[in-house]
């Protein structure tokens, strides 16, 4: 199997679990009880990731898919491997997602500080320490995170961080 198809593969396998898990969110959400007093109710959360999380599958199945049509006749067969860099800034970028939950859920840090934190974190592993990128993702991250902590607050009546 080439590495396009294993690509591929991988995609869709991605793409089915994706669904089964929007499936899972659908269908616990179903068993939750009817609002009462807040607008959306207690399903409204799990309603609206579980879309998201099937949207997401759809786009990644669709690609897979639309990649099969369109690839060359003949692939080339000596793939270059990845890079160290490549490799070494996939474990960085999993480390840190591992210390932006460990900093919501263990130290209760407010949430725009440690999404700030998290993708300036991002910014800096992907762009091969620029700081100015740097400082662009932290500052995005502080913007989303403070409005998504208001949209949380005001309108599921969650409040995270």
């Amino acid at each position: 199997m080439t590495p396009e198809n294993w690509r591929i593969t991988g995609d869709m396998a991605l793409a089915v679990v994706c669904l089964i898990g929007a499936l899972l969110l659908f269908i616990g959400a179903a068993d939750l009880p009817p609002p009462r007093f807040e607008p959306l109710g207690s399903a409204a959360m799990p309603r609206i990731l579980g879309s998201g999380l099937a949207l997401c599958a759809l786009i990644i199945a669709a690609k897979a898919l639309l990649s099969l049509r369109h690839r060359p006749a003949e692939a080339p067969a000596m793939e270059k491997p990845a890079s160290d860099t490549r490799r070494s800034r996939s474990v960085l970028t999993f480390v840190s997602l591992v210390l932006y939950v460990a900093a919501l859920d263990l130290l209760r840090m407010p949430f725009w500080i440690a999404s700030s934190a998290f993708l300036g974190a991002i910014g800096l592993i992907l762009t091969g320490l620029n700081l100015r990128a740097g400082l662009f993702y932290a500052l995005l991250g502080a913007g989303l995170g403070a409005v998504l902590a208001w949209v949380f607050q005001n309108f599921l009546y969650i409040a995270i961080g």
